[in-house]
């Protein structure tokens, strides 16, 4: 399949999610030192703790009104992206305060390349960093973070 085709599938489908016609898995969000978001694979998607790996198709950031702000396809078999539940994934951009975005991912269990219709799923979370009146940033999450102003 070419792979600018299978890109734009994969937008679209990004798209249809964040609209809420299709639910999708929720990632972890947690507030680093550094004030930038560490967005990961929940722990208990590895319930037997066997050092599972997946394999990162896609990553994306949406801003709400706006559109797509950045965004990194790894589907070409040669250029893999691996991580492991509860690892950082790498997102190359610099998050902001007060501004509503929509993270989205997609994986499958490393392994799976072959059918990765087996183990795929998408992950879709809305997240705000704000800073506080005492100078402290702080992470709203989805309904908080869409309702917050």
């Amino acid at each position: 399949m070419n792979k600018n085709l299978l890109r734009d599938l994969l937008l679209i489908f990004l798209v249809i999610l964040v609209n809420g016609c299709i639910s999708g898995y929720t990632p972890d969000i947690v507030l680093k030192k550094d004030g930038q978001p560490c967005i990961s694979i929940p722990a208990d998607e590895d319930f037997f703790r066997r050092q599972k790996e997946f394999n990162i198709l896609g990553l994306d950031i949406f801003q709400t009104g706006v559109g797509e702000l950045w965004s990194r396809h790894y589907l070409d078999s040669k250029d893999h992206y691996y991580v492991k539940n509860q690892q950082c994934l790498y997102f190359n951009y610099k998050f902001q305060t007060n501004i509503l975005y929509d993270i989205g991912f997609f994986s499958t269990e490393k392994g799976d390349e072959e059918n990765r219709k087996s183990t795929k799923k998408v992950w879709m979370r809305y997240m705000r960093i704000i800073k506080k009146s005492d100078g402290t940033l702080q992470l709203l999450l989805d309904e908080q973070a869409r309702d917050y102003y």
